[in-house]
């Protein structure tokens, strides 16, 4: 097999995004042209912005490597490893260590060794791979191994002394911040380009706000007092070619981010928008406070949807995201068609989870303008002590998230903050109270600053691929980021058990915490919340099957159940952490009670408490406005399943309907050939299910095949 710890694992990403924090932290208070201490700065490189195209081609290069191996073809798998390390289409170490992994598993422990001493003199650093990695178990015993160990060792401390490369600051120049080949460097463990930036001193006589109306005339009054902080140091970063651009003549001490040539030629299939300076923003992170924006959308062929919702589809662009917040950057984007009632062409509430790291805008381009003023006024009302400290602190943007969502116009007291109302997926700008916003944030003392609730998922019932439910590659996890979790109710199971903690949670003043949960969206008979002690800290939710429709928070219809969960340090309630579940809205499911002639003991046996069981699941158009699924996360299918139970209560299988003809299946996924006289199976065969798209503007489809002989 090859090996599991190819690519970004989470711990590792979450230790380096932690070192990484503190480099940007360093960086930020540098004089010009000095490097932080104990980090590395790099000469440019004219190829930087090439960088995430060539590591696309790393990866797809693993992808073919893992395909080989994941189907016994090892001689090709390392054939192709061979290949891409004589080209340089891998890093050595990586490819090395791959290599050893595939000797590994072939049976020849004398190739892996000379493949992972190889690695190791290359440069390998994965000291967790070497310890843990199932796929290096035969060598452990070997002669020579813990030597080897003892090596890549050594180069995780080189690695950790020399820190993280960074680039050399470049000065900010008229307010003028630009992302270049001198000041900008690729950093392949967060899949991310760092962009530092110097600014100069702050002038003492700058003007805070042209901005007419009442929240300039509090931003002009609190800065001839001394008591706002003010936009130095800030950056604006627009992210749509000057599409949709902010009143940015309304904040002159704003710094607004320009792309040199070189990043404005550059492409990348890392996102769809295919341009490193437009789109949904997931590459750059500076060493100052952004707000950004791309008030675009993908409008064409099936994968038409808002930037959020791109962001949504996968656990590595929502990690993005999640960094973006922990880095005091925030960005906004237009829902356009992904939050629409039917009567007016849409296709109801479509996103699949709710997040607390960006702000998504009712409408289409130009929608996102008035909430990036108010956020930006925000910003610059907080006193200069609070500000200093929820920048050190990486809260400025979980602080930005609490005080917008809880002066909105329809919310007036706690218990409007913990409801539904206050935290949507989707804001109209007709509840912007910008003067409320700046009120409450230059109110805020540095001592009253909540924290970031940190999730944790420390257990869940999750389905079985083939069995339980049937897609291409995916489970049912979606995504699982430091404040919010989702996922994809695809089992056909009727409830859904999680235990999820928020223990790792800490108070940026020390302050004693206390937890809050709520159903923010969802069908309050089919959710139920379980705190597991006192002060909240963790808790138990069991979620039944959500059909389609328009639930309390929404007057849209929707296929998602959002629960919030709030840290409250006696000051002030926190921004919301979200847990998320996506029923797919393309099938229509009928379920029943476990009939009682099976034993209470057995149904609780077989469905773990659930009160209902699976009676058939029909899968309906996916383009249709009432049934539309996103085709990223769930792959439309075309047929109709109908299970069978025995008195007992067991699973017989079921029945695969289609047009044509119906298919027999045994309770552990295969495909029934042949039955005795008696109706039992007794020639199977194995199936798998692969996805179709007949163009590219084509709604992919699931496609089932025989793998193997009867």
């Amino acid at each position: 097999m090859i090996p599991r710890t190819i690519g970004i694992q989470p711990p590792a990403r979450a230790e380096v995004f932690k070192r990484f924090a503190l480099v940007l932290a360093a960086c930020m208070v540098q004089p010009v042209g000095a490097p932080p201490a104990g980090i590395a700065a790099e000469a440019p490189s004219a190829e930087v912005f090439a960088a995430p195209e060539a590591d696309v081609s790393v990866r797809a290069v693993m992808r073919e490597v893992t395909d080989h191996a994941s189907a016994g073809r090892m001689e090709p798998a390392a054939a192709r490893l061979r290949k891409a390390l004589d080209a340089g289409e891998v890093p050595a170490g990586l490819g090395h260590y791959a290599l050893a992994c595939l000797h590994a598993a072939h049976g020849d422990n004398d190739g892996g060794m000379a493949e992972l001493s190889a690695a190791a003199a290359a440069g390998f650093d994965d000291v967790n791979a070497i310890a843990t990695s199932p796929d290096l178990q035969p060598l452990r015993d070997a002669a020579g191994f813990e030597e080897i160990a003892r090596h890549v060792a050594k180069n995780a401390a080189a690695a950790r002394r020399a820190g993280l490369p960074t680039p050399k600051p470049r000065p900010v120049v008229d307010r003028v911040a630009l992302v270049a080949e001198e000041n900008t460097r690729w950093l392949p463990q967060l899949t991310r380009f760092v962009v530092a930036h110097e600014f100069p001193p702050a002038e003492a006589a700058s003007e805070i706000c042209t901005q007419p109306g009442p929240v300039g005339e509090l931003l002009r009054q609190w800065n001839k007092e001394g008591t706002a902080a003010g936009l130095h140091g800030v950056l604006y970063d627009n992210h749509d070619a000057d599409h949709s651009v902010m009143n940015v003549e309304w904040f002159p001490q704003l710094t607004r981010v320009r792309y040199c040539d070189a990043a404005k030629r550059a492409r990348t299939t890392m996102h769809m928008a295919g341009e490193l300076h437009r789109g949904l923003q997931i590459l750059f992170l500076h060493n100052a406070p952004v707000i950004g924006n791309a008030s675009v959308a993908e409008t064409n062929g099936s994968l038409w949807r808002s930037m959020p919702r791109r962001a949504m589809a996968g656990g590595t662009t929502m990690a993005l995201l999640a960094d973006q917040a922990a880095n005091n950057m925030i960005y906004f984007y237009p829902e356009h068609r992904d939050h629409d009632p039917e009567a007016g062409g849409g296709f109801g509430d479509v996103y699949p989870a709710n997040v607390p790291y960006l702000i998504t805008s009712q409408g289409s381009s130009g929608s996102d303008r008035d909430f990036m003023n108010a956020v930006t006024a925000t910003i610059a009302a907080f006193r200069p002590e609070t500000q200093r400290f929820l920048i050190e602190k990486h809260l400025l943007m979980p602080t930005v998230q609490m005080i917008f969502r809880s002066s909105r116009k329809p919310i007036v007291g706690r218990a409007e903050y913990l409801s539904g109302t206050a935290h949507p997926p989707v804001f109209d700008g007709a509840t912007i109270d910008a003067e409320r916003m700046v009120r409450m944030a230059h109110d805020l003392q540095s001592d009253e600053v909540p924290p970031m609730v940190r999730l944790k998922v420390e257990g869940e019932d999750l389905g079985h691929p083939g069995i339980d439910y049937f897609d291409v590659g995916a489970g049912e996890r979606l995504f699982d980021t430091v404040s919010a979790v989702a996922r994809v109710a695809r089992a056909a199971c009727f409830r859904r058990r999680m235990v999820a903690s928020v223990a790792g949670t800490e108070d940026p003043n020390g302050r004693p915490l206390s937890f809050v949960w709520k159903l923010l969206h969802g069908d309050e008979e089919r959710v139920q919340i379980r705190p597991l002690d006192p002060l909240g800290l963790r808790a138990e939710i069991l979620v039944d099957w959500h059909p389609r429709a328009v639930y309390p928070g929404s007057d849209l219809p929707s296929s998602r159940v959002d629960v919030g969960v709030f840290a409250d340090n006696g000051a002030r309630l926190s921004a919301p952490a979200f847990l998320t579940w996506y029923f797919p809205p393309n099938e229509r499911r009928t379920y029943e009670k476990i009939p009682e002639t099976v034993a209470a003991d057995r149904r609780d046996e077989i469905n773990g408490n659930s009160p209902q069981r699976i009676v058939s699941i029909v899968r309906l158009p996916a383009t249709d406005a009432g049934s539309y699924v996103d085709p990223l996360i769930v792959t439309p299918a075309d047929w109709t399943d109908t299970y069978h139970y025995d008195d007992r209560g067991d699973l017989l299988g079921w029945t695969r309907s289609r047009k044509d003809r119906d298919e027999e299946f045994t309770p552990n996924g295969r495909l029934i050939v042949e039955r005795d006289a008696a109706g039992r199976a007794v020639k199977t065969r194995g199936v798998r299910y692969v996805r179709e798209q007949a163009g590219p503007d084509a709604m992919p489809v699931l496609r089932q095949e025989a793998v193997e002989s009867p």
